[in-house]
């Protein structure tokens, strides 16, 4: 089979290059700027006409957020023109050196942003169809909404419209197909 050609790889690196550069930029940005970044936000939501945002929270070693993200990406090209959508690539829920399924994706625990990074670039060789972005080293955005192993969320102008269930098994993206509905009607 033979390893890949020197072109693809250079296009791997140059994307895993990207990423880093757009994360270390934007808690740069963070750090020295806070009030600004919260406002460019919340403007950006503005722009949108207020639609619905749809966050998906899971890892690549979560078996059921990888089984059901073909649903998910469904309710992405079926509802595109009314809601947006953003995947929170979250800590590893059965990481290789820790609680591990046989069989799973060979993924450890990630020990820096650099880990994290790699292991979202695994779900986004997926074509997830909207954005992917990583939660930090310390795990805010998966504590502030209960996010592991996975989850689905629905907001609206700064409110909770859908709070999935905790997974595995009460993660349900047809839940969410059923409120997107709703909305649209």
């Amino acid at each position: 089979m033979g390893l890949p050609q020197p072109g693809l790889w250079l296009k791997r690196l140059w994307v895993l290059l990207e990423v880093a550069v757009h994360v270390v930029v934007g808690k740069v940005l963070l750090i020295l700027f806070p009030d600004r970044v919260k406002r460019n936000i919340l403007a950006m939501g503005e722009k949108t006409g207020n639609r619905p945002l749809v966050l998906n929270f899971g890892s690549c070693t979560c078996p059921s957020f990888m089984f059901k993200f073909d649903q998910f990406k469904r309710l992405i090209e079926d509802f595109s023109s009314i809601a947006d959508f953003l995947v929170i690539y979250i800590e590893e829920a059965h990481a290789s050196d820790g609680w591990a399924f046989k069989n799973n994706m060979d993924i450890r625990n990630h020990q820096n942003l650099q880990d994290r990074l790699q292991a979202a670039h695994l779900l986004l060789a997926r074509s997830p169809q909207c954005p992917v972005v990583v939660d930090t080293m310390q795990n805010q955005s998966s504590q502030l909404y209960a996010a592991l192993p996975e989850r689905l969320y629905i907001i609206q102008e700064g409110r909770i419209l859908y709070k999935g269930k905790s997974g595995p098994w009460n993660y349900n993206p047809e839940e969410v197909r059923a409120v997107l509905e709703k909305l649209h009607s």
